[in-house]
C-alpha cells in the first residue's frame, strides 16, 4: 500500500510539473507576440527561427520571472544514441526538471512545427512531429510530451485543428490514432490533449497552437 501510495503522489508531482511547463509555454508565446507587436517587430517564416528566438530570448530569461528556475530548456539535443556515433533524433526544445537531473533520460521534449492551414504543413506536423513520438523515436520518460504549432498565417484554428486530427487517424499505423480533447482557449493560443496508445503502454500529447500570424514577415 505504501509503495503504491508513493507511487501516485510521484505521478501527481509529475503531472504538476508537466502542467506549470504548459502554462509557461502559453505566457511566454503572448509575451512574445505581445513584445513584437510592441516594438513593431517581425519574425522570420521559419521554424527554427522562432523556436530558437522564442527559447533563447525568452524562455531562458523569463525562468525567475514565471518562477521556473528550477527547469533547464535546452535546444537541439541528440536524441537515442544508435551506435557508430549516430543518433535517431534531434529534438527541437529537451526540458529538465531540478529534482532529476541526475536520471540521464528523464526530460520532456517540445517538438515544434509551423501551421499556415495548409494540408502539406498538416500532414508534417502528424509525420514529423506526432509520429516521432507515437514511434518512440523520441522518448517518452514522464509518459507526456509537448507539440507547439506556430500558427504563420491567419486560419481558423478550431477548423484546422480537426483536420490535422483526421489526419493523423487516417494513417495506417494505429499508434497515431487518437483524438483531441480542447483544454483551452483564448484569443491567440488553443491547447488540446491527445492520448496516444504506443508500444511501451501510452503517451499523452499536449498540442499548443500559438497564433504568431500578426508578427511573420
Amino acid at each position: 500500500m505504501k509503495g503504491i501510495l508513493n507511487e501516485n503522489i510521484l505521478q501527481a508531482l509529475y503531472r504538476a510539473n508537466f502542467e506549470k511547463i504548459i502554462n509557461y509555454i502559453l505566457g511566454i508565446c503572448e509575451l512574445v507576440v505581445e513584445d513584437y507587436e510592441k516594438k513593431q517587430l517581425k519574425l522570420p517564416n521559419d521554424e527554427n527561427k522562432i523556436r530558437s528566438i522564442m527559447l533563447e530570448e525568452y524562455m531562458i530569461k523569463q525562468k525567475s520571472i514565471y518562477g521556473m528556475s528550477d527547469y533547464r530548456f535546452e535546444l537541439e539535443v541528440p536524441e537515442n544514441y544508435a551506435g557508430n556515433g549516430q543518433h535517431i533524433g534531434r529534438v527541437d526544445i529537451r526540458i529538465l526538471l531540478k529534482n532529476d537531473f541526475e536520471k540521464e533520460d528523464a526530460y520532456y521534449i517540445i517538438e515544434c512545427k509551423r501551421i499556415d492551414g495548409t494540408f502539406d504543413l498538416n500532414k508534417k506536423y502528424v509525420k514529423e512531429g506526432v509520429a516521432r513520438f507515437t514511434t518512440q523515436k523520441y522518448s517518452s520518460y514522464y509518459g507526456r510530451n509537448i507539440m507547439l504549432g506556430f500558427i504563420v498565417k491567419k486560419i481558423d484554428v478550431s477548423a484546422n485543428v480537426r483536420l490535422i486530427e483526421k489526419i493523423q487517424n487516417a494513417e495506417l499505423d494505429q499508434h497515431m490514432h487518437g483524438g483531441f480533447q480542447l483544454i483551452k482557449r483564448d484569443n491567440m493560443t488553443e491547447s488540446y490533449k491527445c492520448i496516444y496508445q504506443i508500444k511501451a503502454g501510452e503517451v499523452e500529447l499536449r498540442h499548443i497552437f500559438s497564433d504568431y500570424s500578426s508578427i511573420i514577415q
